[in-house]
């Protein structure tokens, strides 16, 4: 199991609880850092049960992100650690899913690509490529760079650790948010299998299995996991019946154990997945009366403004195509009793294709289409060291990055009367296409636009080297002292280029009328100091489609960031921690400008953070609470607003980066899970995080469509205030070894903007969702069969908003509705 770097006061883990109905979790790999241990009282050695009260402890998860052994309540940092076998159990294997179960978690998707994972209140999307994540992402120990490479089913895990606050100076990558560890089962040296498959409404079907054994007795270990996840859209297309938003799915992986000694061991993993999926649509919010205007003069009637109507009408399919392959290789070596050397070298690529439409059945842009890619390779060394007094860990680590992305949008003959007759509509009421397109069509011939391609195409390379270490001292059996620090140096290297083609240039009807008004032009040339009487038909094309433009910029910068903690134990039971950190994102180059409109590069996010909290066990350790109240101040915020590239064609693209002066965080969580009686697990959490723009002075104004808004005091986007989960699982052994069970899930956030701007249409209404699950597993769980829904009360509710075509048009996606099924689960 590969160790995932972590800074020593800032491990993982919380107690995880399971009722009877899942506490038969497979055996551990032998390289596996992570054990689950029965804890049953405050003492070493087990007690006998009282008749009248049988003791029943949570079961402690270990970890040794500290380079040793340790209950996840001795680790000083807030974090929510979630158990992969209750997470297969109860069907939960996506980021949209996992976030339901994590207090200060928002997960946002407008497709794989635009997705965006928020702890406490600050994230920020990959729409544009140049741009990293708030939150790191780590998979068997290998950051993934971007976002978008998590966005695929989860399974076979250990578990998954979300770790809120900045992280770094241990990690393999800085982040000032937080981080998900997400950690996969790995091969063991008994034979073990697991196969399952789930049918539910939708036509939902899914086959997951692993296997793992033995190849090479006490040397050499396999394990294969696999699985294919389809299911009908919750959407459809008005215009020929298709649904949409389906899902369609599947992924492999392969993983050696090698074990040619006590002292060595190599962990070799290979993973393959691919999606083809009707995928994505965004049913619109709000619709502003520019837009209004020019559906009116093209006589067009579109959808009621009701994303949960779940329908659209578009005449172009809707698509989007992603694969991604993976390799990986992890060597321990324990040099002696005091010191271990680890190296994680990995590769990885990851592709993205999407194909969308305008949102209507008119020939406006009737495709847009990407072709995104992503290669990153990575190679981490690290020593790590434990002693009486003191343990360490020192190391280096590099990360190479290449990225190319091609857009390309298809305009159509419908584009040029819709854009100028939205205008001539604004100031002659009742005009249409009917009564007044003779004159436009003299002004410009309609087919002028009618199959140009305008093609946006950015490439960046960069490079990140960073040397880290850290000492956690003992300074009394109680008291613990953790210094670490860090530098990273990042280098970048970029380009961005546009460039039209197709369609009818050339129009001497307009060349002809604007010579016959230049002189009128260069009047006014002379009084407004503008510079009309050069205008030509080409030139007006580049202000309504764009122009050819080119950019080569480079970024090369370094970054100290380090960390203090303290952690005391005032009892056995109760342990106390205060720390504080910096936390540092790379800046960059801005990929998602074109012209004039924003700055080449952006600066480096950088976030200085304050906790204190207390973690504890109660009922002789049946129950758990932990409480942290922190503190984090961001300057630089990294965000993403519209393009304010002067064109009269709406640009619905919101990837233009800009710097968000200063951010505050501040806030509390708490998390407490208990066993109450005998096979009655109790969990809940809740997260207050006010997430606030202190300095935003440039911010983008959604009436103004110009970075001329001051939002100073708002609160951040995708920040909701609270957000809170709560669960119920009971489970009864029977007399003949039986054992139902049952499991209720809920959550909630608070309501939240979903863009930087804060657009009326882009507000996104407080809600709550609930999940039930009912089953029985026979002797050994070797099956288990349930039954399950979905938001069980069919709640309405969005899971992300996306700019549509321009500033203050907004189309969102509707959660999922009400679905249910069952599962047969088999355990060999």
């Amino acid at each position: 199991m590969l160790l995932l770097l972590l800074a020593p006061a800032r491990a993982q883990d919380v107690a995880a609880a399971a009722p009877p109905a899942s506490v038969d979790a497979p055996t551990a790999a032998p390289a596996a850092p992570l054990k689950s241990i029965p804890v049953i009282g405050a003492d070493d050695e087990p007690k006998p049960p009282k008749p009248d009260r049988p003791v029943e402890g949570l079961h402690q998860v270990v970890v040794t992100a500290r380079r040793k052994d340790e209950s996840a309540q001795d680790v000083p940092i807030s974090l929510t650690v979630l158990d992969g076998n209750d997470l297969a159990k109860a069907g939960l294997m996506t980021p949209q899913d996992f976030q339901e179960r994590v207090p200060g978690l928002v997960f946002t998707s407008a497709n794989p690509r635009n997705s965006s994972y928020t702890i406490r209140g600050l994230g920020s999307t990959s729409a544009n490529d140049g741009i990293e994540s708030s939150v790191g992402i780590f998979l068997d120990g290998v950051y993934l760079g971007r976002q978008g490479l998590s966005v695929f089913d989860l399974i076979d895990l250990d578990r998954i650790e979300v770790l809120r606050g900045p992280q770094g100076t241990l990690f393999g990558k800085n982040t000032t948010a937080g981080a998900l560890n997400i950690v996969t089962n790995g091969p063991t040296q008994d034979f073990e299998a697991t196969a399952e498959g789930t049918y539910g409404n939708y036509d939902y079907r899914q086959f997951r299995g692993s296997v793992s054994g033995p190849l090479v007795k006490n040397e050499l270990a396999g394990r294969l996991t696999g699985y294919v996840t389809e299911r009908d859209g919750t959407f459809t297309n008005l215009y020929n019946g298709q649904d949409l938003n389906n899902r369609d799915k599947f992924g492999l992986r392969g993983q050696l154990l090698w074990t040619p000694s006590a002292a060595l061991s190599g962990r070799f993993i290979a993973e393959y997945s691919h999606q083809h999926e009707r995928c994505c649509v965004y049913p619109m919010t709000a619709i502003t009366q520019a837009t209004l205007n020019r559906d009116a003069y093209m006589e067009y009637q579109r959808e009621p403004i009701n994303p949960y109507n779940r329908a659209v009408s578009e005449d172009t399919p809707t698509e989007n195509t992603m694969n991604q392959e993976a390799l990986s290789g992890e060597f321990n070596w324990i040099i002696d009793p005091h010191n271990k050397l680890t190296s994680i070298s990995a590769f990885r690529h990851w592709t993205f294709t999407p194909i969308s439409d305008d949102y209507t059945t008119m020939q406006l842009v009737p495709q847009t289409g990407l072709d995104d890619r992503y290669r990153q390779l990575s190679q981490e060394i690290r020593l790590s060291s434990n002693y009486d007094s003191f343990d360490a860990v020192g190391g280096v680590y590099f990360l190479s990055e290449h990225i190319t992305g091609n857009e390309q949008n298809i305009l159509g003959k419908d584009l040029l009367p819709w854009t100028f007759g939205g205008l001539l509509r604004g100031a002659i009421p009742g005009a249409t296409y009917r009564n007044t397109g003779l004159l436009l069509d003299l002004l410009a011939n309609p087919d002028t636009l009618a199959g140009m391609d305008v093609h946006t195409v950015t490439y960046q390379e960069a490079r990140s080297i960073a040397g880290f270490g850290s000492v956690n001292w003992h300074l009394t059996p109680r008291w613990d002292l953790t210094t670490g620090v860090r530098y990273t140096n990042d280098s970048k290297h970029g380009t961005v280029s546009q460039y039209r083609t197709g369609g009818n240039p050339s129009d001497q009807r307009v060349d002809l009328l604007l010579d016959v008004l230049r002189p009128a032009l260069y009047a006014v040339d002379l009084v407004e100091g503008t510079n009309y009487h050069t205008l030509t038909w080409d030139s007006l094309l580049d202000s309504i489609a764009g122009g050819n433009y080119a950019r080569d910029t480079r970024y090369d910068k370094g970054n100290w960031s380090g960390q203090v903690s303290t952690t005391y134990h005032l009892t056995d039971d109760l342990m106390a921690f205060a720390s504080t950190g910096r936390g540092y994102k790379a800046g960059g180059i801005n990929l998602g400008t074109i012209g004039s409109s924003g700055s080449p590069t952006f600066k480096p996010e950088t976030a200085l953070d304050f906790e204190v909290g207390l973690k504890s066990q109660f009922w002789h350790r049946r129950g758990m609470l932990n409480f942290t109240v922190y503190e984090t101040l961001i300057n630089n915020y990294q965000a993403l607003t519209f393009d304010q590239t002067p064109t009269l064609i709406p640009n619905p693209r919101q990837i233009n980066v800009l710097n968000v002066g200063r951010v505050r965080l501040r806030g509390a969580e708490l998390e407490s899970r208990a066993i109450v009686v005998k096979g009655l697990l109790l969990r809940g959490g809740v997260a207050y995080n006010q997430a606030i723009t202190t300095s935003f002075h440039d911010a983008p104004d959604a009436v103004t469509k110009s970075n001329t808004g001051d939002l100073s005091g708002q609160r951040l986007y995708n920040a909701p205030l609270w957000t809170g989960t709560a669960g119920l699982e009971y489970g009864i052994k029977l007399d003949n070894a039986m054992r139902p069970y049952a499991g209720i899930d809920y959550s909630f956030r608070s309501g939240y903007y979903g863009t930087v701007e804060h657009g009326p249409g882009s507000y996104v209404s407080a809600y709550s969702l609930s999940n039930a699950r009912l089953g029985v597993s026979g002797r050994s769980n070797l099956w288990d069969i349930s039954i399950w829904v979905r938001n069980l009360f069919d709640k309405q509710y969005l899971t992300a908003v996306y700019p549509i075509y321009g500033v203050g048009d907004y189309g969102a996606v509707a959660g999922d509705p009400r679905t249910y099924g069952a599962t047969l689960r088999l355990n060999f």
